[in-house]
C-alpha cells in the first residue's frame, strides 16, 4: 500500500504572546510560519500547503492577513490554502 498523498510533515511555530509594541499581525503570522517550517526541517520552497487559524479583524491601521498574503510574504507557492478554526 502506498502512502503517497496520505501523509503530512508538520511543524509547530510559536511567537511571543500579548501586547507587544512595534509588532504587526502579519509579523506574528510570518514568524510563526517560519518557525514551523524550520521545526519541520523544511525550506519555504518545500511547502505545498498552508492552513492558518481563524480570521481575526485586523487592528486599526493594519491590512487584513489572509493565507494568500502570508504565502506571498514567505515566498511559497501552494497547491492548498485555507483558513480554519477548529
Amino acid at each position: 500500500m502506498s502512502i503517497k498523498d496520505k501523509c503530512a510533515i508538520v511543524g509547530v511555530g510559536y511567537t511571543p504572546q500579548g501586547r507587544i509594541p512595534d509588532r504587526t499581525t502579519l509579523s506574528f503570522h510570518l514568524e510563526a510560519c517560519a518557525n514551523a517550517i524550520e521545526d519541520a526541517g523544511l525550506k519555504p520552497k518545500d511547502v505545498d500547503g498552508l492552513i492558518l487559524y481563524r480570521h481575526f479583524i485586523p487592528p486599526s491601521g493594519e491590512k487584513d492577513v489572509t493565507p494568500y498574503v502570508v504565502a506571498q510574504h514567505l515566498g511559497i507557492s501552494t497547491s492548498f490554502i485555507s483558513q480554519d478554526a477548529n
